[in-house]
């Protein structure tokens, strides 16, 4: 099994994967929310308590992938890599597989057969909906979930654990 995330300080996004004859399966997944209220450094240690429960709870293999922190704007660039920064304290033990962004939306545009730009978050979510083959799985709108589990896909394809 793999835990996969899409880190973020305000809704982290994770999933557990395994897989079974060569394809990915949902075990679970969902969002470690923090509260906006507390400081930045409480938030943090909401995210890091979060990566622990899941640890204690999964046996997962000792290579997380998390969505690579790429964006453009300076508050959120902050915020998205002092998150990296917990999810690395919180990994101390594991060994991090960034997956760009960029190689998701690509998988995501051959999955639905979206041509060029589109709501990347909703292309997201349609994407590992077919992949899955459940119509109606439940995501968050944001596409924190969906991005985590689309991670965890694209890592397990590289590493040629699945078709």
């Amino acid at each position: 099994m793999i835990l996969a995330l899409d880190t973020s300080l305000t809704k982290t996004g994770w999933a557990v994967l395994a897989v079974h004859e060569r394809k990915a399966t949902i075990v679970s997944y969902g969002l470690i929310k923090t509260t906006a209220k507390l400081s930045d450094g409480e938030r943090l240690r909401q995210i890091v308590d979060g990566i622990n429960d899941l640890l204690r709870k999964y046996e997962v293999a000792k290579v997380i992938p998390r969505e690579a922190g790429i964006v453009r704007f300076n508050l959120p660039t902050k915020q998205i890599f002092k998150a990296h920064g917990a999810t690395e304290y919180a990994l101390a033990n594991y060994e991090i597989e960034d997956v760009n962004i960029a190689t998701v939306k690509a998988w995501a545009r051959r999955i639905t057969g979206s041509p060029g730009r589109r709501n990347d978050k909703a292309m997201i979510a349609e994407a590992v909906r077919i992949y899955l083959n459940d119509t109606n799985l439940p995501l968050n709108k944001e596409g924190d979930e969906a991005d985590a589990i689309a991670v965890g896909i694209i890592y397990l394809k590289n590493e040629g654990a699945i078709d």
